[in-house]
């Protein structure tokens, strides 16, 4: 089961990082779309982007690495219930011409319950990691085991980057992918 853990690690670290890569690199629209969800003050939605930006970077590399996993796990499912949570409301009042503001490998997509109902299996996911991580790939491991050495921590820790590296480039050719698909549409 420490695979299948590692692996929905994985999977939960790569949708936060790229999440967070495709939010900075708009910062306008992404500003533009706390703001539409009408969920918290107008003046608190910039502070409020920002430490939206820091939590899920904290998640993404938290989760990567496997370092201090459960606070990474922890704050993923408080985020992604928050984001069900101002989903679900704006459902509510009948406001579905908004994007979920999702990004990354998530896309972006209007309001609807199927986001609510995939946010509750991503959520679903970060449980099973917390039941089921703590292998050969995650450094929380080597610092609890106490017997950390330091070429075990090490290839954790290059585990980790390496994964970085080939889902930052699969990421990378998807977005090719829909840029391409984009103008052939258009």
């Amino acid at each position: 089961m420490e695979e299948l853990g590692l692996l929905f690690r994985l999977i939960l670290a790569f949708l936060f990082l790229s999440t967070v890569v495709s939010k900075i690199s708009d910062m306008g629209t992404h500003l533009s779309i706390v703001r539409a969800y009408q969920i918290i003050p107008y003046s608190w939605s910039k502070g409020f982007t920002y430490l939206d930006l820091g939590l899920q970077v904290t998640v993404a590399f938290s989760l990567l690495i496997g370092l201090f996993t459960t606070l990474g796990l922890s704050l993923a499912m408080l985020l992604l219930g928050a984001y069900t949570l101002a989903i679900s409301i704006n459902l509510a009042k009948g406001r579905k011409k908004i994007s979920c503001g999702c990004g990354g490998m998530a896309g972006n997509h209007f309001l609807s319950w199927k986001l609510v109902l995939r946010n509750l299996v991503f959520i679903s996911l970060a449980v099973c990691v917390g039941q089921w991580s703590g292998g050969w790939a995650s450094v929380d491991h080597y610092l609890m085991s106490g017997s950390f050495e330091i070429t075990n921590g090490a290839m954790a820790i290059f585990f980790s980057s390496v994964c970085i590296s080939l889902l930052m480039a699969i990421s990378g050719e998807i977005s090719t992918f829909k840029h391409i698909l984009r103008k052939r549409q258009g």
